[in-house]
């Protein structure tokens, strides 16, 4: 049996033209149906350390809670940089720090944990909501930078977002599409006082 090019030809652009359809239809997803949000930061300077309190609400539906409840870990990222005034008022960062927390669905009992990676400390909920309840009222004290002096004037800035680097392979390709998957706050900044 021969085929010709000629007669794959039509074939080929029906499937290239379906492929497209397809690809189009898929791109725009619905907006994003979680949003992440850094309010009322504070940050004092406490001897040779820095008390950071802030705010995260935290919401998290669609593609992402759905992949939460079908047993899928979700990281959540929370970013703190400190930067420095100079004299031309430009801010300069001199040290960051991370807190990388997993949140995980345990479906035999429909529990929720949520787990500080740097400390493994595990903490257990009943539901999503009470999850991110817990992290509604996010504290953290880090120690000055060496070089540092407490009169300089400093700033801190904070983001909260979803690690889509940290998720399995597919889906990993998948959240680099769909809006769904795009959770993150935009970098909020506040003075550090003295107290």
């Amino acid at each position: 049996m021969h085929v010709s090019l000629n007669s794959l030809l039509p074939w080929m652009n029906r499937f290239w033209l379906a492929v497209f359809s397809a690809g189009v239809l898929w791109l725009p997803a619905a907006p994003a149906m979680a949003d992440f949000t850094v309010s009322e930061g504070k940050s004092v300077l406490i001897g040779n350390s820095i008390k950071t309190s802030a705010h995260l609400d935290l919401n998290i539906n669609g593609e992402p809670a759905i992949a939460l409840s079908k047993g899928i870990p979700l990281t959540l990222l929370v970013k703190s940089h400190l930067y420095r005034a100079s004299l031309a008022s430009w801010h300069f960062k001199i040290g960051e720090w991370e807190d990388r927390l997993l949140l995980e669905h345990h479906s035999l009992s429909n529990r929720y944990t949520l787990t500080t990676l740097d400390s493994s400390i595990t903490e257990d909920f009943a539901t999503l909501t009470e999850t991110l309840d817990f992290l509604r009222q996010y504290a953290k004290t880090v120690v000055l930078p060496d070089g540092v002096n407490p009169n300089d004037a400093l700033q801190m800035r904070m983001q909260v977002s979803l690690s889509r680097g940290d998720l399995p392979g597919p889906l990993k390709l998948v959240a680099l599409v769909l809006k769904d998957w795009r959770l993150g706050s935009d970098w909020e900044r506040w003075q550090v006082t003295i107290p």
